[in-house]
């Protein structure tokens, strides 16, 4: 019986190429800390979802609270004054939302190279660093049920406090 030989065992440079494609040079997508990091990825990209929704949320309030401003008159020339001021602090409350939103998209994500090797055991390092964008998600969580719901801007102000902790805690572990 003769079995017939594959055609990409003759293939030399090219079977190369294609192995080191498929490895990545060294970058294998099935070790557990290259999964790791994409699931850091996954988290962040989740929790920047429950922030835009929470920023929704806000607009939503504020777009109600502009449609309760009386329509101007001769007595009444600038009406509302009262609910401009509330628009303005939902507002801010809404721009601190996308401030720290875009804070989380852009924070830094270790690298698989020999340098960061040489300092931290991703085996151990990685499980932490997913552990901390998992608090962060809690926080934007509720974060994202306080807005929906209406609770009132200083609730939500501190819950965004909490967050940014989360956020520095993380950054503390890089």
């Amino acid at each position: 019986m003769t079995t017939t030989p594959n055609p990409i065992d003759d293939a030399g440079a090219l079977k190369a190429l294609v192995i080191n494609l498929y490895t990545g040079w060294g970058y294998n997508a099935y070790r557990q800390e290259n999964k790791d990091r994409a699931d850091d990825l996954l988290i962040r990209n989740g929790v920047c979802g429950l922030l835009g929704d929470s920023r929704a949320a806000l607009g939503s309030r504020a777009a109600a609270i502009r449609r309760l401003i009386p329509t101007p008159s001769r007595e009444v020339p600038f009406p509302g004054a009262q609910e401009r001021a509330q628009i303005a602090q939902v507002e801010q409350v809404s721009r601190d939302i996308e401030a720290i939103e875009t804070l989380i998209r852009h924070l830094p994500v270790p690298e698989n190279d020999s340098t960061w090797l040489r300092h931290r055991a991703e085996r151990e390092f990685l499980p932490r660093l997913m552990a901390a964008d998992e608090a962060m998600a809690g926080q934007a969580l509720q974060l994202r049920e306080l807005a929906r719901t209406g609770a009132d801007l200083p609730a939500v102000s501190q819950k965004l406090e909490i967050l940014r902790a989360a956020i520095e805690s993380r950054k503390a572990i890089l």
